[in-house]
């Protein structure tokens, strides 16, 4: 359980002024990767946070990849001090200190600290300044105002890209800001050559912490906030008049109070449960007396008690016998229905089946009747007699051809009914079916498009990482355009010796070819941008030669002017 309470449920108490909180702490690269696991919310002590609020967290500077950028440069410096450091010795002929450097190989681009190379920073207000503890507490124009102070100040301060990465968090109970700040600085020197090195110091505001509060106070100024208290000031005002030093306070990481205040929290919790403790064994041998003199009545009322329970169990065991009967009669009732149905569905059929023969000798009877009425009719001069007869039965027969029409109709109606009510059914499976089936079909071709990009990016990883093994090993390298050649890829020395080991190599390249380009062209002009500088330092000491001595033989001064004008040397 949490020690504090959430603090969605403090009280707001709005403050008219309050003091700008500005920290610094060391960091070393190693760190960088904790202080984004923090900065995400990836793991951690995340008690104090609210995770829900945690995508409303925003990045203010920095780009993606920062930190790797960061990494990189240390590399790249690491190397270059190291060659500086070789290239200044052994032009002091310092050959034994050149070779135990070599040993020892390249050294981290920094002075040895206990607080690191890197700084991280924090920025933040008392949370009510901003309206109370929380998002839903804050007051949007302070916040906002805040923000854009804090970002200007930092801007400002740490110029020429020192600030590294700043985000503000929000899942807290006061808003705050988080930054990194890398201080590069150049130290060239003699005896190390150009060293370039990460110095914290080199910017005003880390090397003295009473001037980074004071001009913090002096850009918060402006929205109403104010420096913190000088306590620095005050210790030095009691140490002139000998007076006792103010006890100097300690910052304590959010973290580290939590922590003391959950094993506060533990052994508070252990010095409670020993006194209940106590207490429960006294009460005990208290109460056994007590204990045994109402066990009787409580098993009296125990039993009691249970029987009362057996009652209930049995009343609520009857209704559910009585709610399970009923509903076991509703779907007897209901089966029957169906049986019903399905039944008086046959005896149409069957009675539309059995009336077609009755139809068909209706049809056959009116016939030989109109056909016995035309025989007496051609013969009614000789039997007038009959002739009365004769037409009744013809009405008859007329009288049962039109009762038969029209059952034979009603009948008909009832098929056509029956048939048209299959085909809907029909009609609403095969719509089903195709539906199904166009579904299935569409899930496949994303399966097929999921699979196609993940081959895809597999085979463009591959590709990369043999295009910069390429690269790294100089099997190809980035040729500049030249009067009878064009800008691009050529091989180098380490390149395969046959032409079908060339092209199988540009096969297994080829998908990420503009990446492996990129990369070329970047080593090329660092190549190029180190072998400018060799050059001007080059020509720098040969002015200073120059400058020292004033007579050379021929060749010798011919040797010197081509130096001078940035050509190669031949030795």
């Amino acid at each position: 359980m949490t020690l504090q309470p959430k603090f969605t449920q403090a009280q707001p108490v709005i403050l008219d002024e309050a003091p700008v909180v500005l920290r610094f702490a060391g960091l070393f690269p190693p760190g960088l990767g904790k202080f984004k696991m923090h900065d995400e919310r990836g793991g951690g002590d995340l008690d104090h946070v609210d995770q829900e609020l945690s995508r409303l967290n925003q990045v203010l500077a920095g780009e993606p990849g920062w930190q790797q950028q960061i990494r990189g440069e240390i590399a790249e410096m690491r190397r270059h001090n190291h060659e500086e450091h070789l290239r200044a010795l052994k032009a002091k002929s310092r050959m034994k200190d050149a070779r135990k450097l070599e040993a020892e190989g390249p050294a981290d681009p920094w002075r040895s600290c206990s607080r690191g190379p890197l700084r991280e920073g924090i920025i933040t207000v008392n949370k009510d300044w901003l309206g109370g503890a929380g998002l839903t507490e804050w007051d949007p124009e302070r916040v906002s105002a805040f923000r854009k102070t804090a970002m200007s100040f930092l801007g400002e301060n740490f110029p020429n890209g020192q600030l590294r990465y700043a985000s503000a968090h929000v899942d807290e109970e006061a808003y705050h800001i988080h930054f990194v700040v890398a201080v590069w600085t150049e130290k060239p020197s003699a005896n190390r050559g150009h060293q370039i090195l990460l110095q914290p110091s080199e910017n005003p505001l880390i090397k003295s912490y009473e001037h980074a509060q004071d001009l913090a106070g002096e850009a918060f100024e402006t929205i109403g906030l104010a420096r913190g208290e000088r306590r620095a000031e005050a210790r030095r005002q009691a140490r002139a008049e000998g007076k006792p030093l103010p006890a100097k306070r300690q910052h304590v990481p959010p973290s580290k109070w939590r922590a003391e205040e959950r094993q506060k929290a533990q052994e508070e919790k252990k010095r409670i449960l020993g006194d209940a403790q106590e207490e429960a064994k006294a009460a005990v041998e208290n109460g056994r007396d007590l204990a045994k003199a109402t066990v009787k009545k409580s098993r009296k009322r125990a039993i009691k008690e249970a029987r009362a329970r057996k009652q209930r169990t049995a009343r609520e065991t009857a209704k559910m016998i009585r709610r399970r009967d009923t509903v076991e009669a509703e779907a007897v009732q209901k089966e029957k229905a169906a049986d019903a149905a399905n039944a008086l569905k046959r005896k149409f059929v069957a009675e539309v089946g059995a009336l077609e023969p009755r139809v068909k000798g209706y049809e056959a009877r009116a016939e030989e009747a109109a056909e016995k009425y035309r025989a007496e009719t051609a013969a009614r001069k000789a039997e007038e007699e009959k002739r009365a007869r004769i037409l009744q039965e013809r009405r008859q027969a007329e009288q049962v051809l039109n009762a038969t029409k029209a059952e034979k109709s009603d009948l008909a109606a009832q098929l056509r009914q029956l048939v048209q009510h299959r085909r809907q059914a029909e009609k609403a499976v095969a719509e089903a079916q195709a539906a199904r089936l166009t579904e299935e079909k569409r899930l496949q071709e994303a399966e097929e498009k999921v699979r196609l990009k993940v081959t895809e990016a597999e085979v463009i990883t591959d590709a990369i990482e043999t295009g910069l093994g390429l690269v790294a090993d100089g099997a190809v390298f980035w040729r500049e355009a030249s009067a009878d050649q064009q800008a691009g890829l050529a091989w180098g020395v380490a390149a395969p010796d046959t032409k079908g080991a060339r092209a199988e190599t540009l096969t297994e390249i080829r998908p990420a070819m503009r990446m492996v380009t990129r990369i070329a062209q970047l080593v090329a002009r660092i190549v190029k941008r180190v072998l400018a500088k060799e050059r001007q330092k080059l020509k720098q000491d040969a002015d200073y030669v120059r400058g020292l001595r004033q007579k050379w033989e021929p060749e010798d001064d011919a040797r010197l002017s081509g130096i001078s004008r940035g050509e190669s040397g031949n030795g």
